[in-house]
């Protein structure tokens, strides 16, 4: 029974966004804001009718833990600016090292914006792929 209540446990903290600590307690140290939920675009149309998917799994990055609270009370907000973002690349472009790296400073500026807006405060460090898988 231990087992099982153990596995569900694991389970269900697996579907959910959650605040990741890094530093052990020092001061600006570095905190991280993984969204669990990978954005997944469909690039059908560029590829000649050929399936061709792009999935981003994102994580922010931030020694401010007030952006990270923020993060959390406007996901929707977040996964909705990154889903048009990705959206709006050319399959060409995610495919070269420089198009991720303008794609992930394009990222960074478009939710250093939302955080500016919704709370004043644009302490948003770094924003990261930590998955990203092109087929």
């Amino acid at each position: 029974m231990k087992n099982l209540l153990n596995a569900l446990t694991v389970v269900l903290l697996s579907f959910t966004s959650f605040v990741s600590y890094a530093g052990g307690g020092q001061p600006n140290q570095s905190l991280y804001y993984v969204i669990d939920e990978p954005f997944t675009i469909n690039f059908l149309r560029q590829s000649d009718e050929q399936a061709r998917y792009l999935q981003i799994k994102v994580a922010l990055k931030s020694s401010d833990p007030a952006i990270l609270t923020s993060a959390e009370s406007n996901l929707p907000m977040i996964q909705d600016t990154l889903r048009i973002l990705f959206a709006e690349q050319d399959m060409q472009t995610v495919k070269s090292l420089e198009g991720r790296s303008q794609l992930q400073d394009e990222a960074y500026e478009r939710l250093k914006a939302i955080f500016e807006e919704e709370t004043g405060n644009s302490n948003l460090e770094a924003v990261y792929f930590n998955t990203f898988l092109w087929q």
